[in-house]
């Protein structure tokens, strides 16, 4: 039996509560787009209150996005990426463990979105006048009490879920997100191109948390960054048979796993049939485990570029450059993308597809390699 998702539930128990107060088939229809456009604005006032609280707590704030749709412009540094879409409609911050105290600045941010919400709601409550804006306090209510619903899992964690179990994780959990400010260095670093800064990070990480999966994880950074997927790969599947793994860690290593492995077969660092086996199971079981499928539309794309199906490649590659908000990421996908078309025989596209790619990040290893292949072409 297909399993019922809460926002189902919620947008059938809004349409309930409209038609119960509004009565008049006309009226209704009338509330009707005030649901829509209270949903809409439910969710920008949460979105709003974790910007404000990031802003005043400092948790670490690595994505903003503006908007739904093509990306129209993108401004990048090293800790966060601010993105501006085609259609104004929604806001979407990524907030995460920063700076001490960690878990207390996050959970912090997040209690600031839900007084934003809560407010917001009250507001269209009581100024509530007319069917559409009847509509509108519904809605509103509606993307509040959703995304405080307390649910976590490979694809979200909601702000309910971070209010009540935040501050009394297990201590494992606990210690690996407290660990995480050593992490955000070295991503950051990462980003910058800083290479022995990220790799000095990440070696005081280990220092103080030789066995923690967080420590494991700047290492598969810094080695995915000097291009040593291989050993990165051993890392890696290592993790994934760490005894009672939760099925979301489980979910994301996975992911990982798979443009690693992808990785590897292209620079001959691991046989092809072995790797895009691997990188093959590693999608499969991440989509299975409830993993954002989009989110694999890069490795899917390599690994398509790998195995010869270059059409198919292109079309991911493309999806995944629109559809990502991480700016090396979407250096990786371009890189793939160009090599797509490199494999299309079409190098004139493949240039201009690098040169973009080289705009974010020139010394990324994937990026370095093609431009050497082209240069030699």
């Amino acid at each position: 039996m297909p399993r019922v998702r809460p926002w189902t539930v919620l947008a059938i128990t809004a349409l309930i509560v409209v038609a119960a107060l509004e009565r008049a088939p006309a009226a209704i229809l009338v509330a009707l787009p005030g649901l829509l456009a209270g949903a809409l604005i439910g969710l920008a006032a949460m979105q709003l209150g974790v910007l404000a609280g990031g802003l005043v707590l400092r948790p670490r704030m690595p994505r903003v996005v503006i908007g739904v749709g093509p990306r129209l412009h993108e401004w990048s540094t090293p800790g966060r990426t601010i993105t501006l879409r085609a259609v104004p409609i929604m806001l979407s911050v990524t907030i995460g463990p920063g700076r001490a105290p960690v878990r207390l600045r996050v959970w912090g941010a997040y209690l600031v979105s839900t007084i934003f919400g809560l407010a917001v709601t009250a507001t269209l409550i009581l100024v509530e006048q007319g069917s559409f804006w009847l509509g509108a306090a519904v809605g509103c209510a509606a993307a509040v009490v959703y995304v405080l619903l307390p649910r976590r899992d490979t694809a979200v964690t909601s702000t309910g879920w971070v209010l009540l179990h935040y501050l009394r994780l297990e201590p494992r959990e606990a210690a690996e997100i407290d660990a995480a400010p050593l992490v955000a260095a070295v991503t950051s670093a990462v980003h910058a191109g800083d290479l022995p800064a990220a790799q000095a990070a990440c070696d005081a990480l280990a220092e103080i948390q030789p066995d923690g999966q967080s420590s494991t994880m700047a290492r598969v950074i810094v080695l995915e960054a000097h291009g040593r997927y291989a050993e990165a790969l051993q890392l890696v599947l290592g993790m994934l048979t760490e005894p009672g793994l939760p099925q979301r860690d489980f979910a994301l290593i996975s992911a990982g796993l798979a443009g690693l492995a992808a990785a590897a077969v292209e620079a001959e660092q691991l046989e092809p049939e072995l790797g895009l086996g691997w990188a093959e199971r590693a999608i499969t079981d991440a989509e299975q485990l409830a993993y954002p499928s989009h989110k694999l539309n890069g490795a899917k794309a390599l690994v398509e570029v790998l195995r010869g199906n270059v059409s198919k490649a292109i079309a991911l590659a493309n999806t995944a450059i629109e559809l990502g908000n991480d700016a090396l990421g979407r250096a990786d996908d371009l890189a793939t993308l160009a090599r797509a078309h490199m494999a299309a025989g079409d190098n004139a596209t493949a240039r201009l597809t690098l040169v973009e790619a080289e705009r974010i990040a020139p010394w990324w290893p994937r990026v370095a390699r093609i431009r050497a292949r082209l240069d030699v072409s």
